[in-house]
């Protein structure tokens, strides 16, 4: 098996984990149920190579020297190595309908309230919301009229999340349907629009826009891998793996100011439509027109720009009405450094020097690990005595390198705790690279509470980087409570570095704060907070929210072109505060 098809501890863990909260739903098989958890738990907890344990051959024996682990659950794992899935997860799938699993998403519902619920008939999020607001909910047994109260918002957070896809996803999707059109219609153009092409955090439907064939051409190709096709020329509405999608045919000639039109968002187009007015043109389907109604050659965006006399907005930045252009907009390849990355220490699935040798041949310049303190007992933190191991393993790797090639950082991702002060002592931190702080509990906690603790934890003067600031997954979790303008206005202050965290998952912090932050004289570093090798991967989407919120090599720190030009700017950073 190649490297990049084991499957990393955290998915396997998550399938476990959701096969024995489904089988206590069911009341079925509390004993496989336990295993399955403790198994879960065991993988969490592992802090070894867990790539070492999913060789291509049988190796039952690797797998149950894990404590937790044993036959039976070492073959379900290896199950879900070779199959992508855990069979038994996919039964239980067909005996908890999907309405039932969504109320796993609601905070403060697990499985034995969800089976008391659907015992009432409670099978959907729906269903879940009126049962709360007319006081059903209240009245059962382990329940309360707060905790009834909590679910409205909780529910109706999940039904919106229900209806889009994050960016990751979206563009998986994207890529996916590319190929199969492309398969069949060689001589297609194609390009995205809307919101995935804007790199919005979340995507509804994909919009796409083609040329190069006719549309009875298309509509023949999509009828062999599409369903739910719907023709209103010059458009085409269809499913693909059950979700939306819309098609527009246009010409060679027009193709670029459709694409525009398209791609929005709708204020940004109606800034369009009005500079094509101001011009003394018209805009419809069939393209730009003089006052003639002679189609205008527009067969790429800037071409559209140039007809409007419009400066070319990338589309990132097409949020607003009017947007002006900027000067030296952030792109990939001004990234020089991974920052806030995790091993095998704790979380992680490769060791150091596996993530290390990744990140060289990806072609950075320097690798900050930021592996969890000591408090994230779920995640494997590291006691004091480990970080100080760490340190002399990564000394160890630093005597391979040359350091005027590739520089290796040792930092650690520290615990704020709940009044503010950080998982190790200064004496601890002083002996980093770096440190990067962040919330991993007590969400719940008052507006107050929460900001107090994270203004107190940036103060400290080893705190050099705030990492996922508010604490959202993206269509799985709200961000908690919190006064963000006073938190950015303490990191601008104390001169804390504020993290952009380009997992998908996160995307935090929001590109619309990004704005704000920046506008308060705030640095950033884009960091992949990768756990793996393939995790570097999504590098490209903290970038491109960068792009959005108008950020310059300038104001990201991780632009820095060498590891020891990195730590010197965030050493200065906090002593110039």
């Amino acid at each position: 098996m190649s490297q990049e098809n084991i499957l990393d501890k955290k998915t396997v863990a998550n399938q476990l984990k959701e096969a024995a909260k489904l089988l206590d739903v069911l009341g079925e098989d509390s004993f496989k149920a336990k295993a399955l958890l403790s198994g879960s738990r065991a993988l969490e907890n592992y802090s070894g190579d867990f790539a070492e344990l999913m060789p291509e051959d049988y190796a039952e024996q690797k797998l149950t020297s894990i404590r937790g682990i044993g036959k039976s659950l070492a073959e379900d794992i290896y199950a879900i190595r070779d199959l992508g899935s855990l069979p038994l997860l996919d039964e239980l799938y067909e005996k908890v309908p999907e309405g039932v699993r969504d109320l796993f998403s609601v905070s403060g519902l697990g499985a034995k309230k969800i089976a008391l619920l659907w015992k009432e008939d409670i099978d959907s999020l729906e269903k879940l919301i009126a049962a709360s607001e007319s006081g059903q909910v209240a009245e059962l047994k382990g329940f309360g009229k707060k905790s009834a109260e909590s679910f409205i918002p909780a529910a109706q957070f999940a039904i919106e999340a229900k209806k889009r896809m994050r960016i990751d996803v979206a563009t998986a999707l994207a890529d996916s349907f590319e190929e199969q059109l492309l398969s069949r219609l060689a001589k297609l153009r194609i390009s995205f629009a809307g919101s995935l092409r804007r790199q919005c955090e979340t995507v509804g439907d994909i919009d796409v826009i083609v040329t190069g064939h006719e549309m009875s051409e298309i509509v023949a190709a999509l009828h062999d891998f599409t369903s739910e096709i719907i023709v209103t020329e010059p458009t085409v509405s269809f499913k693909y793996l059950k979700r939306e999608f819309e098609l527009m045919v246009t010409k060679p000639n027009t193709f670029g100011a459709i694409l525009a039109v398209w791609t929005g968002s709708i204020a940004f187009r109606h800034n369009l439509m009005a500079q094509v007015e101001l011009q003394g043109l018209s805009l419809d389907d069939d393209g730009l027109q003089d006052k003639d109604g002679k189609v205008l050659d527009t067969p790429s965006e800037d071409d559209f720009f140039t007809a409007l006399k419009m400066p070319y907005i990338i589309p990132e930045r097409r949020e607003f009405s009017i947007v002006h252009p900027i000067e030296g907009v952030l792109e990939l390849e001004d990234i020089h450094g991974l920052i806030h990355n995790h091993s095998t220490w704790s979380d992680g699935a490769h060791s150091l020097e596996e993530m290390l040798e990744e990140a060289i041949e990806l072609g950075f310049s320097y690798l900050a690990m930021a592996d969890h303190s000591k408090s994230s007992a779920v995640a494997s933190g590291l006691s004091i005595e480990e970080v100080e191991a760490q340190g002399r393993e990564i000394e160890l790797l630093r005597q391979d390198l040359d350091s005027e090639e590739f520089q290796l950082l040792h930092g650690m991702e520290v615990d704020i705790m709940t009044d503010g002060t950080l998982d190790y002592p200064d004496d601890v931190l002083a002996q980093l690279d770096y440190c990067v702080v962040s919330v991993h509990q007590n969400f719940t906690l008052s507006q107050a509470d929460q900001t107090a603790r994270i203004i107190k934890a940036v103060e400290n003067p080893y705190a050099n980087i705030l990492a996922h600031p508010t604490g959202r997954l993206i269509l799985r979790r709200p961000e908690y409570a919190l006064d963000l303008d006073a938190v950015i206005d303490a990191c601008a202050a104390t001169g804390t570095v504020i993290e952009l965290n380009a997992s998908p998952y996160r995307l935090d912090l929001d590109w619309r704060w990004i704005i704000q932050a920046k506008e308060k004289g705030c640095k950033f570093s884009i960091n992949p907070d990768a756990h793996s090798i393939n995790g570097y991967d999504v590098l490209p989407f903290g970038v491109n929210i960068a792009r959005k919120a108008g950020l310059t090599k300038e104001d990201v720190v991780n632009t820095q072109t060498t590891g020891k030009a990195f730590v010197k700017t965030l050493k200065k950073l906090k002593k110039a505060k």
